[in-house]
């Protein structure tokens, strides 16, 4: 059973103390009774119709839910009936045992009670559930706009967490914590350098937020963004790592999806170069076969074969993200090249801006 709130039993009381008020009223009017006495026992009434109708009304809406008019009216009547009968003998009893109605037995008081309370829990009890109903349809209706909210509010939060992990999963946490470590380091050491790195930082941090609103960029201006990123790691690294970039003019103008190139070089420094206490090299090249862009980032390393792609390596974010643009179109290739491991990403040839140097 459902807990009638407080509010509930107020509203309760509100509209008995009315009922009784009004009933006190019609009968003085038509006959010349004192007031006192007829309001005392029109609350005794009032109030007991009023609890009975109150506890049993809301039980009752909710089985007659679902059924139609003329069954909803036929069955709801015959409740407010029964209700009349069983709270006129509770009432009348309660009156003849405090002496509210003198000189009058029992039965004469039901018998005398029943029309006028048959008419009075008919009123209280139809308005009641009248009211009722509109209370929860409005409460339905606000229910449905706070869940609509939610779901809205929910799938924004879920579209920002997928931006940031996005963002996480181009600059992890580790590569900002060891290059602020750095930046430390070289604050006494070399300030000019630590300047520079700060820097380059922030440009990679600026270029990450703006591509998540860019599908494509110039080659030329992500591999600016490739060198602050290895400058960066150079940084940290020192002379164990050294790169390459031979990129000819023709192609800097190409489009390429925003920190595709970084993403396989920082897969080239993290898994080929930064393990080993000797380091290792990385070249980037880029050149065009017809209607294609092909770039290869080529490392010293051990090598990796594509089943090493799993959910969650940035190669495999980076093919599900080319996938998604290009279809088959685009493909992400790994390979053994001179001693050393690589990487090749083809696209489709598009250009939006003209050839820049790098």
């Amino acid at each position: 059973m459902r807990k009638l709130s407080p509010a509930y039993w107020v509203r309760t009381a509100v509209v008995s103390l009315a009922a009784a008020l009004i009933v006190a009223s019609v009968f003085v009017a038509i006959a010349p009774v004192p007031f006192l006495g007829v309001l005392g026992r029109a609350f005794v009434h009032s109030f007991v119709l009023g609890t009975l109708a109150a506890v049993t009304l809301p039980q009752i809406g909710r089985r007659l839910r679902g059924r139609g008019v003329a069954a909803w009216w036929a069955l709801l009547i015959v409740v407010l009936l029964a209700l009349a009968g069983i709270g006129t003998g509770i009432a009348s009893t309660i009156i003849v045992v405090l002496g509210l109605d003198p000189g009058r037995s029992l039965w004469t008081s039901v018998a005398s009670g029943f029309r006028v309370n048959a008419i009075l829990v008919g009123t209280i009890g139809i308005g009641m559930m009248l009211y009722e109903m509109q209370r929860s349809k409005l409460a339905a209706v606000t229910l449905e706009l706070r869940t609509n909210e939610l779901e809205r509010e929910r799938a924004m939060s879920m579209a920002l967490e997928a931006r940031l992990a996005s963002l996480e999963s181009r600059l992890h946490p580790h590569f900002l914590f060891n290059t602020l470590n750095a930046i430390s380091a070289l604050i006494h050491d070399d300030p000019d350098l630590a300047e520079r790195t700060v820097e380059r930082l922030a440009a990679l941090l600026r270029f990450s937020l703006d591509a998540t609103k860019r599908g494509a960029v110039p080659l030329a201006e992500e591999l600016r963004i490739v060198r602050d990123y290895l400058e960066i790691e150079k940084a940290r690294l020192g002379d164990r790592l050294s790169y390459r970039i031979d990129v000819g003019p023709d192609v800097t103008a190409c489009d390429v999806p925003p920190l595709a190139l970084q993403t396989l070089v920082e897969n080239s420094v993290k898994h080929a170069i930064a393990p080993r206490p000797a380091g290792g090299q990385i070249r980037i090249e880029a050149a065009a076969h017809d209607d294609r862009i092909v770039v290869d980032v080529w490392d010293d390393g051990p090598g990796f074969s594509a089943t090493a792609m799993v959910p969650g390596h940035g190669l495999e974010n980076l093919q599900s993200r080319l996938l998604g643009r290009f279809g088959d179109a685009a493909k992400l290739g790994v390979g053994r090249r001179d001693g050393g491991s690589v990487v090749t990403l083809s696209l489709p040839r598009t250009s939006s801006a003209r050839p820049v140097s790098v």
